[in-house]
């Protein structure tokens, strides 16, 4: 088996291909930077994962096409890089303290574009290279707003992917394709994003984990053999339904 996870030079992404290869399915380490992205493959096959860098940046769609291009078949897509905003370099690019009133078009606009379309044309690219019973798994968040946490760029892209996701998975029913995609909502996880934040997020979020923890809840479900086509899995396995805006 083979499996391309975005992001995966660090964090989640890297805990994830971590759990994977340790099972014996081969690695694909997408990355923006090559140094970066080789240094997680060194990393990996220190620990006898087979493993190789693929250059992927989600704002940059050639890199995606040349990967589509030299990847004959894929068992696995982990879509997991990501922007919680616009980079600004006087604030955090996760900045919990960011009003609503305070976001920008631009904002918006560069968000959408790296986790929206980013991850769009990753599907769209990879899609034909998908084995018959391959999955795609998005790593996403809650879209309901609360009063901890509300990033409006952020969600708003989260949300468009996951109407995304859920009208793929529709498409490979009515098709009768054994393809399945869906997204795993992971809670709050200590990345570089958020400082390694650590304590509690509130209902929706639970307590912030390990990137380690939120890998193997990932990647367990990955690799279950249950049917999760259009489903959007909670980090408590609660499969969300409900999408309208719940105030807290």
């Amino acid at each position: 088996m083979k499996a391309l996870i975005t992001g995966a030079n660090k964090g989640i992404g890297f805990a994830i291909a971590k759990i994977l290869g340790k099972s014996g399915i081969e690695i694909l380490v997408g990355a923006r930077s090559e140094n970066r992205g080789q240094e997680a493959v060194k990393k990996l096959s220190v620990q006898g994962i087979t493993a190789s860098f693929v250059k992927i940046d989600l704002n940059n769609f050639d890199t995606i096409h040349n990967a589509a291009k030299e990847i004959d078949q894929l068992d696995l897509l982990v879509n997991n890089a990501g922007i919680p905003d616009s980079h600004k370099a006087d604030r955090p690019d996760l900045d919990q303290k960011k009003a609503t009133f305070d976001y920008t078009t631009d904002d918006l606009r560069e968000t959408m574009k790296v986790n929206f379309f980013g991850t769009y044309e990753m599907i769209r690219s990879f899609l034909p290279k998908l084995a018959e019973n391959g999955k795609i798994v998005n790593i996403t968040i809650p879209i309901q707003p609360n009063n901890f946490w509300h990033p409006l760029a952020y969600q708003t892209s989260k949300a468009a992917q996951n109407v995304m996701a859920m009208t793929y998975a529709l498409e490979f029913k009515n098709t009768g394709s054994s393809k399945q995609i869906f997204g795993v909502m992971p809670g709050g996880v200590a990345t570089d994003l958020n400082g390694h934040a650590t304590g509690a997020l509130g209902a929706l979020n639970g307590f912030i984990k390990s990137a380690e923890e939120a890998g193997e809840l990932i990647a367990k479900l990955a690799l279950d053999t249950e049917n999760h086509n259009g489903q959007m899995i909670q980090f408590d396995g609660k499969i969300v339904t409900d999408y309208e805006v719940q105030l807290h």
